[in-house]
Parts: structure tokens; sequence; C-alpha cells
């Protein structure tokens, strides 16, 4: 593959994926305001994808349909939605409509991302999720040095029981209990036949992942060979393809991670060869490498890829798809409140905030993972539009509620003058968020292509 078409892969490609899955959702959020809108007979002027200097434009039916410049979300523009604008007092206006009719298009948008959420969860788990077969397996690969999990006492080869209370059926119920960055975990495992439970201690880190983001916890990914490089020192001591570590140096080996920090930690000064146990084809094989500096990397290599494992796809039946979907978008909801709730305690930084420059790679390298992965993340951001969407951020679709709110109670609206100084100061929270979320997303691009990227 030639450098070039490597750059439109690895980073352009990604790129204009996210930008389409963004603009997917977006456009799903605009639809239910303008279906909404139609429906009450509310004239609309402009539907855009996109904000700023329209692209492509064209006038049916008296709607100016627009692509534009700026792919960072869109809107319905509607007749006498506008306070600051004059009103003719037509009976196709905004304002001229009832307030339960005003508040059904505000919230249909995010009830249209809510539904489209929970339905691709729904045809995720029908489709297929394709899961690792070892993701079954609940003995830990590795524990890293100095991590909270080995100063908790956890060790390579302890089986999990269960994590903060909830049982750990899979290395997919792990993940998730991660996902929550709380400060401490207790962990239930087993070790020679005997229960034991701890409490692990995270650390705070201000990385989009942080690099301890499981404590240090790593999976029993197998340490099977797939490729051996031409002339490294794993080809001149006898490795083959398809050869499985078992030990190294007497150690027994758990996972993949565990050859990597033993290499890792190799000393050159002591040029000792690794006496490595190999399992190949039912016998087992005494090997003897030693380790070299390759300075590109900078680190100390062997010469061998990994096998990236078998995989199995899951299907499930209508019916159960239908309550794994609907759990996971309540898991979903339920993760927004508690992240939020973490940023008001300090427990979370809010460097680690994502805004539209990030999720547009994080999105294209998704797409590029497959049907299951891609529908999984495009209901997770589209859970977060609705929910975020209906919180009373005055410019946001909640604001409107809560204005339309008061607005029920007082049995008038608030003055134009009262409803323009809230605009003005929303418009102008809301800008200096967006350009503290851009800030951050350019400062971690590089993180982005290393975190998603090949």
């Amino acid at each position: 593959m030639s450098l070039s078409l490597a750059i439109i892969i690895n980073k352009i490609l990604p790129v204009i994926l996210g930008i389409i899955v963004l603009g997917i959702l977006v456009f799903i959020h605009e639809l239910g305001h303008f279906l909404a809108a139609k429906w009450c007979g509310i004239r609309v002027l402009a539907f855009s994808l996109g904000f700023g200097t329209p692209i492509i434009k064209k006038e049916f039916r008296g709607t100016e349909y627009r692509i534009s410049a700026i792919p960072f979300g869109g809107y319905v523009k509607m007749a006498g939605e506008n306070p600051e604008e004059e009103k003719e007092g037509a009976a196709d206006e905004f304002t001229s409509k009832p307030v339960w009719q005003r508040a059904f298009v505000a919230f249909a948008g995010p009830a249209a991302n809510m539904i489209s959420s929970l339905l691709m969860l729904w045809f995720m788990f029908s489709w297929g999720v394709e899961r690792p077969l070892y993701y079954e397996n609940m003995i830990i690969g590795a524990v890293e040095k100095n991590s909270p999990a080995e100063q908790a006492g956890i060790r390579a080869g302890d089986s999990l029981i269960s994590i903060s209370g909830r049982p750990a059926r899979s290395w997919e119920d792990i993940d998730a209990a991660f996902v929550q960055q709380d400060r401490e975990y207790s962990l239930t495992y087993m070790r020679d036949g005997q229960t034991f439970t701890t409490v692990m201690k995270m650390k705070k880190s201000d990385d989009l992942i942080p690099k301890d983001f499981t404590g240090g916890i790593m999976p029993p990914f197998p340490a099977v060979v797939a490729n051996v490089n031409p002339n490294s020192p794993a080809e001149k001591a006898g490795f083959t393809k398809g050869d499985t570590i078992k030990a190294i140096n007497n150690q027994m080996i758990h996972s993949w991670f565990e050859v990597l920090n033993i290499i890792k930690e190799y000393k050159s000064s002591e040029k000792t060869p690794l006496e490595v146990s190999i399992a190949r084809n039912s016998s087992t094989i005494e090997l003897s490498v030693t380790p070299e500096y390759d300075s590109n990397t900078k680190r100390h290599i062997i010469g061998i890829m990994v096998d990236q494992g078998e995989k199995k796809t899951v299907k499930y039946p209508v019916g159960v798809a239908f309550h794994k979907g609907m759990d996971k978008g309540w898991e979903y909801t339920t993760m927004i409140f508690d992240v939020i709730g973490k940023l008001v305690s300090q427990e979370a930084n809010a460097n680690q905030l994502m805004g539209p420059i990030g999720i547009i790679p994080a999105s294209g390298f998704m797409a590029m993972q497959g049907v299951s992965t891609i529908l999984n993340f495009m209901a997770l951001i589209g859970i977060n539009l609705a929910v975020l969407n209906l919180m009373p951020l005055v410019i946001t679709d909640g604001g409107m509620l809560l204005f339309l709110l008061i607005e029920a109670v007082r049995r008038k609206p608030l003055s134009l003058q009262t409803q323009m100084l809230f605009n003005k100061i929303a418009i102008a929270f809301f800008l200096l968020l967006f350009l503290f979320v851009t800030f951050n997303d350019v400062q971690r691009l590089p993180e982005y292509f290393r975190i998603f990227g090949r």
C-alpha cells in the first residue's frame, strides 16, 4: 500500500465517514422538528444540515432545503420562531400556535434521536454483536506494574467474580463498569480456590481515555503468534505461525499483554536469552530468544505479531434483542447523568469533554469497524443529543420547553426583552463551551488517531 493511500485510509477517510455519521444524527434530530412543525401547520422557511453559508439549496413547497458549509449541526427555521423578528400574526407562524403544539415541536427533535437510537440498538442485537471468544474468560490476563490493580493486590491469573457489586459474566461487563470512571471499585475475585475482595482506587487523569482506564487490569488476550518477521530474533529462535506462548522464564503466561511487559522490561546489558515454552501441534517446545532494541519504536522486540483471536457473532431473537436494546439505551441515558454529576463534584475533569471535532474522527473510525460497532456508537451519541437537548439551557429544546412552561403558568409569554436577554446570555455561554471543547479536541487530535487508528 502506497504512503498516500495509507494516509487516506487512516486519516482522511475516517473524517469523511465521521461527517456523514454526524450528519445522519443531525438530520434525524431536525427531521423530528420538521415533521412535527408540518403536522401542526407551521410554515417552515428552511431545513438546513450544517450552519453558515449554504453550499447547496433547493426550494420546494415553500421550504428551502440547504446543505451548509459548517458540518457541525443543523436547524429548522420556522416562521415567527425568533423573538427578535417582526411577527405578521399569520395563523401558520410558530407563535400563533397553542403552547402544547409548540412544545410538541420542541420535544420532537430529542424524541426522534431517542427513538432512532433505541431502534439502532434493537437492530444491532438482532443483526449480531461480534465478540472475541476470550471475552468469556474471566481470568485476568495481566496487571500493569505500579497500577491501581497491583496496589490493590490483584494478580494475573485471578478470576474476576464481580465489580462494585455487579456480576462479571464477560469482559463487556468489566468494560461497562470502567466506562463510569468511578474513583474506586470493589473487586471480588478467586485465587487458588479461595474468594477475596479488595478495593481498587483509581488515578485521576485529563486524558481522553486514561492510560490506566481499567486500573491496570488486562483481559486474557491469547498469546498466539500470527506472523514472524524475517531475520528477526523470533525467526532465528524457531518461532512459527500458530505457536502459543505458555511460559517465559518459568513464569506462566496468561495473555499477550504479559509477553509485551516481559519484553518491554528486558535489559540489553544482561544479554540473557528468554526461555520460552511454546505449545505447537499438541506438543510443548522450548525456545531461547534474545530481544533486540528497535531504534524506530524505541523498545525491545523479538519480531512477532499477535493473532487477533477467534471471534463469534452473537445474534438474538427479535424479542430478546428489543429488551437488550432498551437495557443498553437506559444504561447510556443514566451514564450521561452520572458524568454530569461527576463533573459537578469534580470527580471527572472537564478537559475530557469531547466536541464535534473529536466526535467526527471517532465516528469515522467506528464506522470502519463494522455494522454493530457503528450502530452502537451512533446510538450512544444520539441518546446524548436527546438528553442534553432536553436540558433547560435556554437555546436548547429544553430551554424552549421551559419558556413554554412559564408561558402556560403565566397565561402569557415572557416579555421580548427578557427572552432576548436570556438568548444572548445562552449564546455567549454555548459559544464559550464550543470553543472550550474545540480547543480540547484540537489538542487531542493526535490522541484520537492513536486510539482509533491503525
